[in-house]
């Protein structure tokens, strides 16, 4: 039971560090709070026993990291909404019309190639010197 809660503590420290450098770092603060209950969880189980306890320690201190990082993001850092949700009025903005840009004279030069036989183009086109 230590090993399992040391080691799932650990990586969900990690996700929660990696996740807290992130620009969405909203959902470090889970982790980083769900890593510390089994970090703590692992530190008791690994005194009770008598085994050692850097590994749990490690853990307990990358969560607090994670933690530490996420909340100071959420307080002073401001998260844009325009950025992050586009409104309705930038999507009617993006909608174009196709048929502007549609060249009929590459329509029509790609018709005429069809039209031909490859034997027809190769005799038309003069040999290279």
């Amino acid at each position: 039971m230590r090993k399992v809660s040391v080691i799932s503590a650990l990586i969900l420290s990690i996700v929660a560090t990696i996740w807290a450098t992130l620009p969405a770092s909203l959902y470090a603060n889970i982790l980083a709070l769900t890593a510390l209950i089994i970090a703590l969880i692992g530190l008791r189980l690994s005194k009770q026993k008598l085994q050692p306890k850097s590994t749990s320690q490690l853990a307990l201190l990358l969560s607090c990291i994670a933690l530490i990082l996420s909340v100071y993001k959420s307080i002073f850092i401001p998260v844009q909404e325009n950025e992050i949700i586009p409104n309705e009025h930038q999507e009617a903005d993006d909608h174009f019309d196709d048929n502007e840009d549609y060249d009929e004279e590459a329509d029509l030069d790609f018709e005429e190639a069809k039209e031909k036989s490859p034997q027809d183009i190769i005799n038309s086109n003069p040999p290279l010197n």
